[in-house]
């Protein structure tokens, strides 16, 4: 069956899809596996925890009937952790088209993970990095394949200071979230370059204010409905109008242009060598 969603476009660019959505067990996450579920994809729903991704599979398995679910579970502070989970979805999909890069924490204090690096940094945008990196043949083979990551308009407050990445010469809460979103920013823009001619696209989005746990935690204020907040999302994850669009930024279902500093290739370079000597660090060390 044929349905159509708010755009007007029909969901038929979505059916038999398999979708891996991080955070998917509240929030943003869980509003958008549920309705990319609902339009027929087959989502792969991540948690950090079994009992937490249990939980909202049985939610999601009443709330949406003949969807197909499959769960992942991984703590975003560990980055042995996301290694497994990449390594056991290689092994149990033999195809992934839409990779949803949405896991989010907002952190009060500054407080360094297992790893050893700042919790905002390393889940919001370092396991994600990683999690990518190691997904990317897969996406590659069941090209054409999408990748979205959820950033915020936060990222144009971060700045990208390589002595103070992890707070280590001063933390300001809010800084240290608008760098992990501005990181976002710049390994989306540079893995664009990086995927050209594969039909693999990259592209990421401000989800607007929305009434999350995160915004509660790290704002203390209301926002709009989880509905509203998952529109650009289910635009970039299904609409044959972004199909060949790749490395932009999107604001209400618009391309909108980022900070100054993500056209800075050197910087996105620099930035895109750091990760990786941060991730291959920690995983040849354990």
């Amino acid at each position: 069956m044929e349905t159509n969603d708010s755009h007007g476009k029909s969901s038929k660019h979505i059916q038999g899809k398999v979708v891996l959505v991080t955070g998917a067990t509240d929030g943003i996450g869980k509003q958008v596996a549920r309705e990319l579920a609902e339009r027929g994809a087959s989502v792969i729903l991540h948690g950090k925890s079994a009992e937490r991704v249990d939980g909202t599979l049985s939610e999601l398995r009443r709330r949406v009937r003949d969807a197909t679910f499959y769960t992942a579970v991984a703590d975003f502070t560990s980055l042995e952790q996301v290694h497994a989970m990449a390594e056991d979805i290689l092994q149990r999909f033999p195809r992934l088209d839409i990779l949803i890069n949405n896991a989010g924490v907002y952190m009060k204090q500054r407080v360094l993970t297992k790893n050893g690096y700042e919790t905002m940094f390393q889940v919001n945008y370092l396991a994600h990095f990683y999690l990518t990196i190691s997904l990317l043949e897969l996406l590659k083979k069941s090209a054409p394949a999408r990748i979205i990551h959820v950033s915020s308009i936060a990222h144009s407050s971060g700045r990208i200071e390589f002595d103070n990445l992890q707070g280590e010469q001063y933390f300001d809460a809010y800084h240290a979230y608008a760098l992990s979103k501005l990181a976002l920013l710049l390994f989306n823009k540079e893995l664009s370059i990086r995927l050209k001619n594969t039909h693999v696209t990259s592209n990421a989005l401000h989800p607007g204010v929305i009434n999350t746990k995160l915004l509660h935690t790290g704002f203390n204020i209301q926002g709009a409905p989880l509905s509203l907040g998952v529109q650009t999302i289910l635009y970039l994850a299904t609409s044959p109008d972004v199909e060949k669009v790749s490395g932009k930024y999107f604001v209400r279902c618009k391309q909108t242009y980022p900070s100054a500093i993500v056209e800075n290739r050197e910087l996105r370079t620099k930035f895109w060598e750091y990760s990786e000597a941060l991730v291959h660090s920690t995983l040849v060390h354990h």
